[in-house]
């Protein structure tokens, strides 16, 4: 009989869905297109609404951005802050900019 080895479906930064060993740092709303930390109060407290059939995860926050989502302004702070305010001239802005 073979050695049985957990695996993860993470979402990687080109929208693809990867098979990883290792769990994902951060989950993801694929509905609403929201990253945030594993325990997120918001994030746990939708689980019950339904939020389970849209949940992704993350390997980390640069797969996260670069599948197109945002901070949570719940559990991510100030990356919600930043990401929210838009790029003003910032050199590094890794968010895509909120529609005008």
């Amino acid at each position: 009989m073979g050695v049985f080895v957990k695996t993860y479906k993470l979402l990687s930064a080109d929208g693809t869905t990867v098979i990883s060993n290792t769990p994902g740092t951060l989950g993801g709303n694929s509905k609403a297109r929201i990253y945030g930390r594993l325990d997120c109060s918001a994030a746990n407290g939708a689980l019950a609404k339904g939020y389970a059939q849209h949940r992704v995860f993350f390997a980390n926050e640069q797969d996260a951005i670069g599948a197109g989502y945002r901070p949570c302004g719940r559990c991510m702070i100030s990356q919600y802050k930043v990401w929210k305010a838009g790029p003003q001239g910032k050199e590094v802005y890794p968010w895509k900019p909120l529609p005008k």
